[in-house]
């Protein structure tokens, strides 16, 4: 497939914006924001050919939704040992329990011993489909690493056995590390902030977020980052005032980021 940087980053912030949807559904909402979900991981090109290279469940996934299921709490479902097993597997369950319209409440128990539904809902995201949602962020993070700067230049992409080829030019382009910046940990960090963004922020902070975050981004990319615009970004992010989780994200990254300074 072809694609370039800033195609790319519309589809990080698309799956960023319903992902985030679905890790903060209502119970009443979940199996709505599901559909949706699979939807769009089934048509977005490089997300699917990403799925698809993972290869198929490691189980029969009628089987073992309903054993775990009937099980009363005592089994859950064994994800397999390595990411592609994983993503094979979840992405299985996820298509199962949305084309089949299946209670995925029937199986909370095994995930959680809390009887209300919110929690249920919650338990059951954050143990099964945030191992699917982790995986693609950080195949599309390695992707944008893989592609650099120039938002311009059309690459070519394939995936075959979990290797990820990124071309330009018949050129293949390789991550790297810059002035001791982890580079695929700086774009996790900066994702998981993005993220963590609340649904009801005003668009004036949402901007003022991914401004500071693109900013920082570019200036950590740089042989010589000017520790003042590093400081002012800081401040602009610990200014807005949202959710723990956005918190807590904002504060591993200038942690991470204050290396430089």
């Amino acid at each position: 497939m072809k694609l370039n940087r800033k195609e790319l980053k519309k589809v990080i912030y698309d799956f960023n914006s319903i992902s985030s949807r679905l890790l903060k559904a209502d119970y009443q909402d979940h199996g709505g924001i599901l559909r949706k979900f699979l939807a769009f991981i089934s048509e977005c090109e490089i997300v699917r050919a990403y799925i698809d290279d993972c290869g198929e469940p490691q189980f029969d996934v009628v089987t073992e939704f309903n054993k775990v299921a009937n099980s009363h709490g005592q089994l859950g479902f064994d994800l397999g040992e390595t990411s592609k097993d994983e993503v094979a597997n979840v992405f299985g369950i996820l298509r199962y329990v949305v084309e089949q319209d299946v209670n995925i409440l029937r199986i909370f128990r095994s995930y959680t011993h809390s009887t209300k539904y919110q929690d249920a809902i919650k338990a059951i995201n954050e143990r099964i489909f945030f191992v699917l949602i982790r995986y693609i962020e950080g195949h599309l993070t390695k992707i944008g690493i893989d592609m650099g700067l120039d938002e311009s230049v059309n690459y070519n992409i394939s995936v075959t056995n979990g290797q990820v080829n990124v071309a330009s030019d018949n050129a293949v382009i390789n991550a790297t590390i810059n002035n001791g910046i982890n580079l695929a940990e700086l774009a996790t960090l900066i994702n998981n902030v993005r993220r963590t963004i609340a649904s009801d922020l005003s668009p004036e902070d949402t901007e003022s977020i991914n401004g500071s975050l693109e900013l920082l981004e570019t200036e950590l990319k740089q042989e010589s980052p000017r520790k003042s615009v590093i400081r002012s970004v800081f401040t602009a992010l610990q200014a807005i005032k949202s959710t723990t989780e956005f918190s807590a994200a904002v504060a591993e990254l200038i942690q991470f980021a204050s290396a430089v300074l």
